[in-house]
């Protein structure tokens, strides 16, 4: 007896009909991608324009689908830059108050010294500015660093004079003709220029070192170490450079503490020249002995 064949489902034949179409799908995509690389081979040019196209029909299509996952991102990133901002706007907040009270406090001080100045009649010296000169450009050598500016006698400049930029200390005087000068570099070995560490008070000499840091010596109170970063600044010793000029930065605290100028003699357009701060004072005059009458003699 002959049983009769069972019809076979749909889902069967839907199973079938996709594995055809995707049999078709990959056929032709093969083949579609067999006839690009052919073409590219035949004629390249034809091929570019091909692709390029394609990037326009595809483009605008991509950009749609793209923007809502970018509008989700950029929400993202809205949450978190607000999440961070809050411990960074406290931080700031704080900043801001200390910031308040050193500002406070320095007006405290500063005029608190300038009471103590009326009331002790301070007299300070006045820091004498003889011209401003064109820099007319430095030299470097082993052993000596030194520049010229366009200003001289005329002008009223002469040896061992003070000369600075915007920026700090560049150096002093040592020759001066009718109308140019020569200038020591602090950079010189022989510049020996007194300085103060803001950060502590210490005093110390920061001298040349034939390049382009300068060495800190004889530093007061060497127990206490230096921070790179601290600022020094002219102390006002000896008399010949004026107190507080900024002289140069700590890059280096080792065992010999290097700082580098303020002023890059490479950078300079324009100087300024002062006289010297404490001038020596002149010998005084000898008295010549005067002869005592004998009648003032007489008791």
């Amino acid at each position: 007896m002959d049983w009769p064949q069972k019809r076979r489902t749909s889902f069967a034949r839907r199973e079938q009909n996709l594995a055809l179409i995707g049999a078709v799908v990959t056929g032709a995509v093969l083949a579609t991608g067999l006839l690009l690389l052919v073409l590219s081979r035949i004629n390249p040019a034809y091929t570019t324009r091909l692709r390029g196209t394609a990037v326009d029909l595809v483009a605008p299509f991509w950009a749609s689908i793209r923007k809502p996952f970018d509008a989700l991102s950029g929400g993202l990133d809205r949450v978190g830059d607000y999440i961070g901002i809050v411990p960074r706007l406290r931080q700031l907040t704080a900043d801001n108050i200390a910031l308040r009270r050193a500002v406070q406090d320095r007006d405290a001080v500063a005029a608190e010294n300038r009471a103590l100045r009326r009331l002790v009649a301070v007299a300070a010296p006045r820091l004498d500015l003889v011209t401003i000169a064109r820099f007319a450009g430095s030299s470097s050598g082993s052993y000596v660093r030194s520049a010229m500016i366009a200003a001289g006698t005329r002008n009223g400049v002469f040896s061992g004079q003070a000369v600075r930029a915007d920026a700090g200390l560049v150096g002093r005087t040592t020759e001066a003709g009718d109308h140019a000068a020569r200038i020591l570099l602090l950079t010189d070995p022989t510049s020996r220029v007194p300085v103060i560490v803001v950060r502590t008070g210490q005093a110390a000499l920061a001298v040349g070192a034939a390049g382009p840091l300068l060495a800190i010596r004889d530093r007061a109170g060497a127990e206490v170490p230096l921070k790179r970063g601290d600022r020094l600044v002219t102390s006002g010793a000896g008399g010949l450079f004026a107190p507080q000029i900024p002289v140069a930065e700590v890059v280096d605290v080792s065992d010999t503490p290097r700082a580098r100028p303020f002023a890059d003699p490479g950078a300079l357009d324009f100087v300024a020249v002062y006289r010297v701060y404490l001038p020596v004072p002149e010998a005084p005059v000898a008295l010549t002995a005067v002869p005592v009458p004998r009648e003032a003699r007489k008791k």
